[in-house]
């Protein structure tokens, strides 16, 4: 839609469901990183049959299908420049499913069903695993045997969530403590942080990384501000802002997470008689409006990375995907362009398009125009103007254009040989596009 068109004062918030992707036995979801070729253009859906799904946003269309769990998918997650997915599962596994290729790199077990994964948000080699029993592992795969790091708060952790720099660990507990870690060998940075009396069921941090929102299990939602401390054991501080709950309802929360712009802070109401999403601006901490869906609970919802979208997640395996009108300006066109409601019946009048004395000097710049036109279709264009082309340049015209590749410690090359640990940094969109694939995986890749 064109730019200019658009109302500069219209609230970028959605308004109503634009659109429902049926039958998508949705569990968990997540939208492509904001780091990667096309942010957000890409929905990880992981389904209670075990499979996981990508969609295109834009065409509504599946785009991969993946297997390998054989259990309720828990949740997804993208890797910083979107090559890789993470997914964790009831079944005890996490597989790492590379989109270029498209088949898992990567399968780990674990002791316990796994409640949630999480790509570090700086690497593609580096994530934390939840298990049911409330342990907590930071799992390194940049060699080829991965290395497990069990966390110190093992048997309290329910939450996780990586600082947007990637350098520190957020743990939420069931005593309702924030413990911070270091993101690289996970040992423990100061003191627990309090903040509530109950357990913390989801941690979300905005872009900038200077708020932090948490869902506790007393039916709350509470902002923080984040702020880093130098000379202190703990390398952060934080302050409560507001405190969010339905004081009537006594609404129980199923998401948060705040907007592209991080003005807006999103709760996901879980009743049992509606699908109701809630928006509180972030500064004043006032609610800005209840979005009302259709007559089914909601399980899970998520603000797209850069633009005024969400979505969410009904007790069907709906996706619902809320949008924001736009109200289009046709008066930016011209500025004495009039905007009618309605259709309105115009009488031409006889004389509007005569041309009354210009009609000789329209007819000589019309034959001046294509007088000139001719011209320079017969000139004669020298190609060697401006010297002959070299051999070496008509030679190195004529070979494919490869894309550079870059070289860093972001992602290892997963699978292939063995013995090839070259740190590659191959996780991004460059060399690789998600074409339209709407059969499901081999049936070999189904059983990884």
């Amino acid at each position: 839609m064109n730019a200019q068109l658009l109302n500069p004062f219209a609230r970028d918030t959605p308004e109503r469901v634009e659109s429902t992707l049926d039958n998508a036995y949705a569990n968990c979801l997540a939208y492509s990183s904001k780091k990667g070729l096309f942010p957000g253009s890409y929905l990880a859906v992981g389904r209670t049959d075990g499979f996981v799904t990508v969609w295109d946003v834009e065409t509504r269309n599946v785009l991969r299908w993946f297997g390998g769990h054989v259990k309720t998918v828990t949740s997804v997650s993208w890797s910083p420049y979107n090559r890789y997915l993470a997914t964790s599962s009831l079944d005890w596994n996490v597989h790492i499913l590379d989109l270029a290729q498209g088949r898992i790199v990567r399968s780990l077990r674990f002791d316990a069903p796994v409640v949630q994964v999480l790509f570090a948000p700086d690497t593609s080699c580096r994530m934390v695993v939840l298990l049911d029993s409330r342990e907590a592992v930071l799992v390194s795969v940049s060699t080829n045997e991965p290395t497990r790091v069990p966390l110190a708060v093992s048997g309290n952790a329910t939450a996780a969530c990586f600082t947007p720099s990637g350098t520190h660990l957020f743990l939420g507990t069931n005593k309702g403590c924030v413990i911070i870690l270091d993101a690289v060998s996970g040992t423990v940075q100061g003191e627990p942080v309090p903040i509530g009396g109950s357990s913390v069921r989801q941690l979300a941090f905005d872009a900038s990384g200077r708020h932090l929102g948490a869902n506790l299990n007393d039916r709350t939602l509470r902002t923080f501000s984040v702020s880093e401390t130098r000379g202190e054991p703990t390398p952060y501080a934080l302050t409560q802002r507001f405190k969010f709950q339905d004081l009537v309802g006594r609404t129980p929360w199923s998401g948060i997470s705040f907007s592209a712009d991080s003005e807006y802070v999103m709760g996901g109401a879980a009743q049992d008689t509606g699908h109701h999403i809630y928006l509180w601006d972030r500064d004043a901490g006032v609610l800005v409006k209840i979005l009302e869906g259709p007559r089914e609970p909601l399980i899970s919802a998520q603000w797209h990375p850069v633009q005024p979208q969400i979505a969410s997640i009904a007790a069907s395996g709906d996706i619902y995907l809320w949008k924001t009108k736009w109200t289009e300006i046709w008066s930016a066109y011209a500025p004495g362009f009039e905007e009618l409601e309605e259709n309105v019946e115009y009488e031409e009048p006889e004389d509007e398009f005569d041309l009354v004395g210009a009609h000789c000097l329209l007819q000589e710049d019309e034959n001046e125009l294509s007088r000139k036109k001719q011209d320079e279709e017969e000139a004669i264009v020298n190609v060697f103007s401006t010297g002959p082309a070299s051999d070496a340049w008509v030679l190195r015209s004529m070979q494919p254009y490869v894309p550079p590749t870059r070289r860093s410690i972001w992602a290892p090359r997963l699978g292939g040989d063995t013995e090839d640990v070259s740190m590659e940094d191959d996780d991004d969109q460059f060399t690789f596009f998600l074409a339209p694939l709407l059969e499901p995986a081999d049936a070999s890749e189904r059983n990884v």
